[in-house]
């Protein structure tokens, strides 16, 4: 057993350096995306840090489990009740270390679609369709806000180089492949608009990036073919890229929340979030880019009313 307590604390000293690294890592993914902490549980291990984190503490445990055992079986470590209670106390540690990680484990997200409110969606009815502020006509030129030549070259070039990226996502199954998943209903109950987010690319602190576009927007038809109409891109408020000036302008919610499974869901007044949600606020801006012929624009804030048809007529719908 000497050769055990030897080992024991060098378990101990790695364990610990992979939870503080975990710890770490952990902490500088959420500061790349505060609604982080709202989308996932203790140990949800497509977290890294969380990976390594529980690694550490799993390596803590083995340690001391072995220096109690190396006690416990040491005829010289003392009286017998004192090697039963070192050996209580490992099986004791064992057991509560299983139980706990067995219970966070349990306890996290599936990973299904989240029946949340959609962005963009067209305005209902009944008025319970949710609408983003339109942005503002193009100003002529020369008007004050009016976009420069570069500018408006800068903007030909981004739409030109999401629409050559996002053929890669075409077909839906290609996106939910590359590990996109639903994030909110179709708007139409069985049919219309949805978001398809991909986490990673949220917490990866690239921007604007059209190879990895935080969300693509799709309409479901009901005929059930499913058409790409445009990206997503999101960022902590105010690191949004603006190579375009005006013309890529972002906009955030200030009633937005997040459920603790991920799901995007209204305030019910301002600052009060529905049970078992939080408070995300204008924390979070986005820029949605359309590849489809929006009326409204390639980088209109919302699916409009107009547009929403648009697309449908495009796409073969009734």
């Amino acid at each position: 057993m000497s050769k055990l307590t030897r080992f024991a604390p060098w378990l101990i000293f790695t364990g610990n350096v992979a939870l503080l690294s975990g710890l770490a890592w952990d902490a500088r993914l959420h500061g790349l995306d505060p609604t982080l902490a709202m989308r996932e549980g203790v140990f949800t291990m497509s977290n890294p840090g969380h990976m390594l984190f529980a690694a550490g503490v799993a390596l803590v445990v083995a340690g001391s489990v072995l220096l109690l055992l190396a006690q416990a079986l040491r005829r010289s470590a003392g009286t017998l009740a004192r090697r039963v209670v070192a050996l209580a106390a490992s099986a004791a540690l064992v057991l509560l270390s299983a139980l706990t990680f067995t219970t966070a484990v349990a306890g996290q997200d599936g990973g299904g679609a989240a029946r949340v409110h959609v962005h963009g969606a067209p305005e209902m009815a009944d008025g319970s369709g949710h609408q983003h502020p339109a942005p503002a006509a193009s100003p002529a030129p020369g008007a004050q806000g009016a976009p420069t030549p570069d500018q408006q070259a800068a903007a030909d070039r981004l739409l030109a180089d999401v629409r050559s990226d996002a053929a890669a996502y075409a077909d839906v199954n290609a996106a939910v492949a590359a590990g996109y998943v639903q994030s909110t209903r179709w708007s139409l109950l069985n049919w219309g608009a949805s978001h398809f987010t991909n986490f990673t690319y949220s917490r990866d602190g690239r921007h604007l990036d059209t190879q990895r576009p935080e969300s693509l927007v799709y309409l479901k038809l009901p005929s059930g073919k499913v058409a790409l109409l445009g990206v997503m891109f999101s960022a902590p408020t105010g690191e949004g890229p603006r190579p375009a000036g005006p013309l890529t302008d972002w906009h955030t919610h200030d009633n937005l929340c997040i459920s603790a499974t991920g799901a995007a869901v209204l305030a019910t007044a301002p600052g009060q979030c529905p049970a078992g949600a939080f408070f995300v606020g204008e924390r979070v801006e986005m820029m949605h880019i359309w590849i489809f012929n929006n009326p409204d624009g390639p980088f209109a804030h919302n699916l409009s009313v107009e547009a929403f048809r648009a697309a449908v007529r495009q796409f073969g719908g009734r």
